[in-house]
């Protein structure tokens, strides 16, 4: 189809149309494009060359064109001086605030994003902030409200063709889901995701390394902890590319639990060292936490009660200083299963009790869960068997709603051996058999080539 032509409008030669001109060129040579590749299909080499020399003033439907060719906003090429200057801060402060989206400067960084937010000017800046604030959000373990600023992110980088963004998004989308006892769905969007980066004709190894860690945790979640472990040495073999401690110490911290999951705790009191050893040297003192409450986890399976306990109280106060404040419930419960392992009943009991307190008003459903076992174990141990079996009942429900098939199978067999003890063996079966159920599930790990 032949190219129209177009009248243009000659102007005076005015400083506002050259500095249009003048920014169009800037933003044309930092985004690689000539003049002729951006001007195509709709516009001419020339036409675009006069708008740079300041020599026409380019109507605003042209204009928008050339705005979203350049992956600008209109308003970057019509600004004031005033309004550029702002508009360089605000970028400036968005490109800080993404430097601290991590697990220690959550709260933080939440906070910045709701203030940035508040004068975003952009469907872009607005895309990437509800990005940001759900990020921060799923590390403070709020994954139930990150889901909706990220399906409102996702609808934006889709409008503007943002391929980058929309990646970033379902990321966070996958994390959000695993937080709210979607896993399968975390694990599908994860899926898609690793196989877009190793069909890519570079990879990039940092997002493939994560991306292998997170269907490592996925895995473990679902029971399916051979698969896990082996998501993790694969996340393990890239990691070797990339120089991210944080990343390194939350590897070895899975496999740690793989293995203890399998019995094995040798293998797993040596990669939890690790672990350690990582997270020191990157000075993430919110992951030395969780080191901490598996440390003591570990230790109270050998027998070394003190030393669980002294892992578990120091897991707790740096939880208290450095957040996120979700965690403080999961550590409590470790606290509380020390208590019963010394046989301290009345102990367990209370720790485990203000665990479920600070899991409710958290909302953390798997840490409410766990405060429940103990606090079935400590019931029964007192002679409190129906509120023991309330509280498993409670626990299945919860494990049942995350699809935490491990974790159910093990309830229902307490549920079983509870029924036994008082008599009732048909319901001793028929829990026998819900958690044969629950934890015959197929293996979630992906074919590798």
């Amino acid at each position: 189809m032949p190219q129209q032509t177009r009248t243009r409008r000659p102007i005076p030669d005015s400083t506002t149309v050259k500095e249009l001109g003048a920014r169009i060129r800037r933003a044309r040579t930092e985004a690689g494009l000539s003049q002729g590749a951006l001007a195509a299909p709709n516009f001419t080499r020339a036409y675009v060359s006069a708008i740079e020399l300041g020599k026409i003033r380019p109507s605003m439907k042209a204009l928008e064109y050339l705005a979203n060719r350049l992956g600008k906003p209109t308003s970057f090429f019509l600004s004031d001086e005033a309004e550029e200057s702002e508009r360089k801060q605000r970028e400036f402060a968005i490109a800080e605030l993404s430097s601290r989206l991590t697990r220690a400067r959550a709260a933080e960084a939440l906070s910045s994003a709701e203030e940035l937010l508040a004068a975003a000017k952009s469907h872009r800046e607005i895309a990437t902030l509800r990005m940001y604030r759900a990020t921060a959000l799923n590390f403070l373990q709020r994954g139930r409200e990150a889901l909706p600023d990220l399906e409102a992110s996702e609808r934006l980088a889709k409008q503007l063709g943002d391929e980058r963004l929309s990646a970033q998004v379902n990321y966070q989308r996958a994390i959000g889901y695993r937080l709210v006892g979607d896993p399968l769905r975390a694990k599908h969007l994860l899926e898609e995701h690793l196989a877009k980066v190793e069909a890519a004709p570079v990879i990039d190894a940092l997002m493939r390394m994560k991306l292998l860690k997170d269907l490592g945790a996925i895995a473990y979640d679902l029971g399916q902890h051979e698969a896990a472990s082996a998501y993790y040495f694969s996340a393990l073999e890239w990691s070797k590319d990339v120089s991210d401690m944080a990343a390194l110490a939350t590897i070895y911290q899975g496999l740690a639990l793989s293995y203890r999951a399998r019995g094995d705790l040798d293998a797993a009191t040596t990669y939890l060292q690790r672990a350690i050893g990582a997270s020191e040297a990157a000075n993430d003192l919110t992951q030395i936490a969780m080191l901490y409450n598996a440390m003591a986890l570990f230790a109270a399976e050998r027998g070394h009660l003190q030393s669980a306990r002294t892992y578990s109280d120091k897991a707790i106060e740096l939880a208290r200083v450095t957040g996120p404040a979700a965690f403080v419930p999961h550590y409590v419960t470790t606290k509380a299963e020390c208590a019963a392992k010394a046989g301290m009943w009345q102990d367990a009991a209370g720790f485990a009790a203000q665990a479920l307190a600070l899991a409710t008003e958290h909302q953390n459903v798997r840490a409410a869960a766990a405060a429940r076992l103990v606090l079935s174990d400590a019931a029964s141990h007192l002679g409190q068997v129906d509120e023991g079996v309330r509280h498993l009942k409670e626990a299945a429900t919860a494990y049942e709603e995350l699809n935490a098939f491990a974790e159910l199978g093990e309830v229902f067999q307490r549920l079983s051996r509870l029924a036994e003890t008082r008599g009732q063996s048909d319901e001793a079966r028929h829990y026998l058999i819900k958690a044969y159920e629950a934890t015959r599930k197929p293996s979630g790990l992906m074919e590798r080539k």
